[in-house]
């Protein structure tokens, strides 16, 4: 019998230990030669070098386009004239008027402005007086070509109100007609018609120099009132003068700076020490009196000086703490004259006085007449009945 290769072969496989009878079954020994297939995991390939940067420099890109057309439209929208036209509408634009809110009208104008020439312009109409801006934003307005321009007429009403309302303050006001209550209800009545026809400002001024010169006194008086109360002007002084009696003429003596109650020491210092100094520097004071009533004719008024004094006898602080003078040159001129006084050494620590002066052209009674006050240990008049207390007091 002839065996074949093959047949050799199958036969072996059946007789080896451990084999099975299916061919077609692989061995342990080739189940292990074999690896086991693995499910493969998708690896995505990373982004080449130039990817990124390719992205932010076309979002850059992009960005750069952008914020170089903002700046081309804002450029090519913004013009002086544009900037004329939003100073010109600043009150309908912000809804706000000159009249009753002129800081939030001005912030509205300055954040709308585009160009360095309408910041200049708006600038320069801020420092000046209102009749002033009107005319310099009309003139621009003008020279641009914007046909309409509301602010213009605003500053105009506001300089005019407010040359009206400085007219009727003056004519309210006693010192500006000084001496008035001293003469007839005629002499009064031509004092103010010459004021009105010769130097008010505004033309609503002269139209009450008709209804004044119709009017009696008391009627003038009440004009007066009406006119300030519309104006918010509060106090009308010059009314009551007008509707009372006439006074008796003031006397025309030298000018006079003196002591109308009796001064006040805290500390060690003799009465007649500080008459003593009031007496040297007085002088030096009526010349400053002097040099006011050059300016203004009328000039007088009380003023109370407080001063400290060292031991040494010299003024270490000197200040005006009530004064009715109305005029500042002259109360600075009294304050550096009176800080020259020299006083006796004292104990110390400090002294302080408080001086009640009076600036008058009124002649000086004569001593023992009646109505004189009596001198008092120091050498200066008592306290006068109607005097506030608080002069009185350091």
């Amino acid at each position: 019998m002839i065996h074949t290769p093959s047949s050799t072969t199958a036969a072996a496989r059946c007789y080896l230990p451990g084999a099975t009878m299916t061919e077609s079954s692989p061995t342990k020994t080739e189940s292990a030669r074999k690896p086991a297939k693995k499910k493969a995991a998708r690896v995505v390939p990373p982004p080449s070098s130039g990817e990124g940067v390719a992205d932010w420099r076309t979002w850059g890109g992009v960005g750069a386009v952008l914020v170089v057309g903002v700046v081309a439209w804002k450029l090519l929208g913004s013009s002086y004239k544009g900037d004329v036209e939003t100073i010109c509408n600043g009150e309908t634009a912000s809804g706000f008027t000159l009249e009753h809110d002129t800081s939030k009208v001005t912030a509205y104008i300055r954040q709308h402005l585009d160009t360095p020439e309408g910041n200049e312009l708006f600038s320069t109409m801020s420092d000046a007086k209102l009749a002033e801006k009107a005319k310099h934003l009309q003139s621009e307005s003008s020279k641009v070509g914007v046909r309409s321009c509301p602010l213009v007429e605003a500053y105009e009403k506001l300089s005019a109100e407010g040359e009206y309302r400085a007219d009727v303050q003056h004519l309210c006001s006693n010192s500006a007609f000084p001496h008035l209550g001293e003469v007839d209800d005629a002499a009064r009545l031509q004092r103010l018609e010459d004021w009105i026809d010769q130097a008010a400002r505004s033309p609503r001024t002269k139209e009450l120099a008709e209804p004044l010169r119709q009017g009696s006194p008391a009627d003038r008086a009440k004009l007066l009132r009406e006119t300030a109360a519309k104006v918010n002007v509060f106090s009308c002084d010059l009314a009551k003068t007008l509707e009372g009696p006439i006074l008796p003429a003031r006397g025309t003596g030298q000018p006079v700076v003196r002591p109308y109650a009796e001064p006040q020491i805290i500390g060690t210092m003799k009465p007649e020490d500080l008459a003593k100094a009031l007496i040297q520097v007085t002088p030096a004071m009526n010349e400053c009196y002097k040099k006011g009533l050059e300016k203004k004719a009328d000039l007088e008024g009380k003023l109370a000086i407080k001063m400290k004094i060292d031991p040494a006898g010299k003024v270490t602080g000197i200040a005006p703490a009530e004064e009715a003078v109305p005029d500042k040159d002259t109360t600075a001129c009294l304050v550096q004259a009176m800080r020259g006084m020299e006083f006796p050494k004292n104990p110390g620590p400090l002294v302080s006085v408080f001086i009640p002066l009076e600036l008058t052209t009124t002649a000086l009674p004569t001593p023992g007449a009646a109505g004189a006050p009596r001198a008092s240990a120091s050498g200066t008049p008592p306290l006068p009945s109607g005097v506030p207390s608080s002069l009185a007091r350091p």
